[in-house]
């Protein structure tokens, strides 16, 4: 997203926790580059402060930064997970959106955006990751609740992507399976989950709504 909203001549801020040959690609490009760790409340208030005084206004903000993992069967551990994942999941857009909400504006007047990356879990969770799926689910209430609050200078919207990209945690089993369960039985790619970002950016009058990239699989996920 940071590459193709770059290309399409926005000015990038990306976000990101672990310095990675591809941050180094994207700050080679002319993309601004900060790092933080949205799991520390205090690391995100700093970030936000360091983003209202570096750049006067923004377009938009989109939240992307995620933990993903099955919860676990300790729950010492699920306690931690679950910290974690709320305070990446929720709290940081919360308070990154709050911050901010008075520098989001348009050179036309038109309404600024706020974008949640959400996941279809929200509609129907995947019982083994419910920890991940009920934050997910709180970001998408989040949506709700702002696109009211924020209304009319700021649209508030979600894109809830499926199977668009497969990691080393998927195993062959894992992904026959869930390609089986997706009724365009492919794996959809970045690039989908981009366009609908662009198509919320370009219609001023969407605002509280949800986009699934998904190929359809939450229509027949297990």
């Amino acid at each position: 997203m940071a590459q193709r909203l770059h290309q399409a001549g926005y000015h990038v801020v990306a976000h990101y926790r672990t310095q990675t040959p591809e941050i180094q690609a994207l700050t080679e490009m002319g993309i601004d580059t900060l790092q933080a760790d949205l799991a520390s409340a205090e690391q995100v208030l700093a970030f936000a402060e360091i983003l209202s005084e570096r750049y006067h206004t923004f377009r938009a903000l989109i939240h992307n930064a995620s933990s993903f993992e099955r919860t676990s069967d300790d729950l010492n551990i699920a306690a931690e997970q679950y910290q974690q994942f709320f305070t990446v999941h929720m709290l940081a857009p919360f308070l990154l959106n709050q911050r901010l909400q008075s520098q989001l504006k348009t050179a036309d007047g038109a309404p600024a955006d706020i974008i949640h990356i959400t996941d279809i879990n929200v509609e129907n969770p995947t019982p083994d990751f419910d920890i991940y799926g009920t934050t997910k689910a709180g970001l998408h209430n989040m949506t709700l609740a702002l696109a009211k609050k924020f209304a009319p200078e700021i649209k508030v919207n979600a894109v809830a992507p499926g199977p668009v990209l497969f990691t080393r945690q998927h195993s062959q089993e894992t992904i026959t399976q869930m390609l089986a369960e997706t009724p365009l039985a492919r794996e959809g790619g970045a690039e989908p989950v981009y366009l609908a970002v662009q198509s919320i950016l370009d219609n001023p009058f969407l605002t509280g709504c949800s986009i699934p990239v998904d190929g359809g699989r939450r229509l027949s996920k297990r």
